[in-house]
């Protein structure tokens, strides 16, 4: 409780004043950052603020100690209590006590342990009213400034000046702490000096302290160094450079577990998009003549691309007369979602078709029922797409997950197959970045995949992505299959999430 009062008392002067800062566009009279006199003023608001704080902390102190007592007494009549619980619960008063202090007591000790009291707040409103003589953003950009013209005038490293070292003149104690080379990187990104940045970032990592209580006050972690630094390095097209710094993943708990999730799955989407090949693998192409009858006499050529998701590739599977039928007939309308609202995620074009659409659907539900050997209908309608130039698709999965309420109709997206009605001059692969996974778009072709495990689990390794078409357009046609009619089909496995 005292720790949590301490970074809360900090963290208001702090983000408080930041608060203040980012909504002034004006630039001050004066700046600490460019005179010594005003610096020494800085040091008497420090005292100010150092001896504010030490009261505070003594106000904890006495709340903690009253806490300590009741608590070594309320552990003194447990110990009575539990030597003979049949004579204490028989005495009426011991009863009555005891219910009295369930009810009424804990109710208040939670309300004195969680609110501040008055000695505490007469500290947390000195510390608010001194916000205004704290130095401002436009300080700390003027002293970052300062700090990379006497590098850039003298020559001076970060690997110097990290140790105290300013041109020969060494003083240890000046040393630069952790957070002190990762503001200086975040300067030197704005000012786009990456080199400097990137050296910055390592000192950063170099001077890092392992449990140092003073990084929580700021949310700083290693993982933040390594979210900027990978930012950074993306932004550049560095990406098998970027990848290591996205490997190292920060705890869940923090703000920046996000920002990485977000670079790493662009820097894997924008690393595949740009390959021109698929890496090999040990898997190979058969001729799938097993999941229906029909296929004894009419196998299918098929590509196995992952069995952890099982992934596979279908070759001549939807023929010329059918997409010509498709194309001809169709009429797209731009690619919307939830309610009506256009896709800041997708940049297509599509319409639906059902079943009721005519022979052709049917017919290929039937071809789906073959390659996958599950039950087509009660599932998801056909969707026709189109993607111009530029149409591209961001990273998402299939599966709805458990929020969604038609899964309680259909159940989730067990399978998805996509049917590329043909092919694309430049860009336009799908990809998968979790399983280095890219797939050009054939004319025929299709890829299917499962997107739930067998104990019915969502496989997070299924995101996907469509990368942005370059030259031509990019016509596919997808379906999903939903998991209630599989139900004496693929069985769900308690605790197996492995594909059969």
């Amino acid at each position: 409780m005292f720790m949590l009062k301490y970074f809360t008392f900090i963290v208001l002067l702090i983000t408080g004043q930041v608060r203040c800062n980012e909504f002034s566009n004006t630039v001050p009279d004066k700046t600490y950052a460019a005179s010594t006199s005003e610096l020494m003023k800085l040091l008497e608001v420090e005292d100010k603020l150092v001896e504010n704080l030490s009261g505070y902390v003594d106000e904890l102190k006495k709340k903690l100690s009253i806490v300590e007592k009741s608590l070594s007494n309320l552990k003194a009549k447990h110990i009575q209590i539990k030597m003979d619980y049949e004579t204490y619960l028989g005495n009426p008063l011991n009863s009555f006590s005891l219910i009295y202090r369930l009810t009424s007591g804990w109710k208040g000790w939670l309300q004195y342990t969680s609110e501040a009291q008055n000695g505490e707040l007469t500290h947390i409103d000195k510390a608010d009213r001194m916000r205004t003589q704290l130095p401002t953003f436009f300080d700390l950009q003027m002293a970052s400034r300062g700090i990379d013209e006497l590098m850039s005038f003298y020559k001076l490293k970060p690997e110097e000046l990290v140790v105290g070292n300013l041109s020969g003149y060494l003083r240890p104690e000046t040393a630069l702490s952790s957070l002190d080379c990762y503001a200086l990187g975040e300067f030197c990104v704005k000012i786009r000096k990456d080199a400097l940045a990137e050296a910055w970032f390592n000192a950063s990592l170099t001077q890092f302290k392992e449990n140092n209580s003073v990084y929580n006050i700021y949310g700083f972690s290693k993982s933040t160094v390594d979210t900027s630094w990978g930012a950074l390095l993306v932004k550049n097209q560095q990406y098998d450079s970027a990848i290591k710094h996205f490997r190292n993943k920060p705890q869940p708990s923090t703000i920046h577990r996000i920002v990485h999730d977000h670079f790493e799955t662009d820097l894997a989407v924008k690393k595949n998009c740009s390959a021109t090949f698929r890496s090999p693998n040990h898997l190979h192409c058969r001729y799938n003549s097993s999941t229906s009858p029909f296929l004894h006499i009419a196998p299918l050529k098929m590509e196995e691309l992952s069995t952890d998701p099982y992934m596979v590739v279908y070759h001549d599977v939807i023929y010329e007369n059918e997409i010509n039928l498709l194309l001809n007939y169709s009429d797209f309308r731009t690619s919307l979602v939830g309610e009506g609202q256009v896709s800041s995620i997708r940049a297509s074009q599509d319409m639906p078709l059902n079943a009721d659409s005519g022979e052709l659907i049917k017919n290929i539900e039937n071809r789906i029922r073959d390659m996958s050997g599950l039950i087509v209908e009660k599932s998801d309608d056909f969707v026709l797409i189109n993607y111009g130039i530029g149409g591209t698709y961001a990273p998402h999965f299939d599966f709805y997950g458990y929020s969604e309420p038609v899964r309680l109709n259909r159940g989730d997206r067990i399978l998805t197959v996509l049917f590329y009605l043909g092919d694309v001059e430049l860009g336009g692969s799908t990809i998968f970045p979790h399983l280095n996974i890219s797939i050009t778009p054939k004319k025929g072709s299709a890829v299917m995949w499962y997107n739930l495990h067998n104990s019915g689990d969502t496989h997070e390794k299924t995101e996907h992505s469509a990368c942005p078409v370059i030259v031509g357009a990019k016509y596919v046609l997808s379906k999903w299959i939903n998991e209630l009619q599989q139900a004496f089909i693929t069985p769900c496995m308690k605790d197996s999430n492995i594909h059969s």
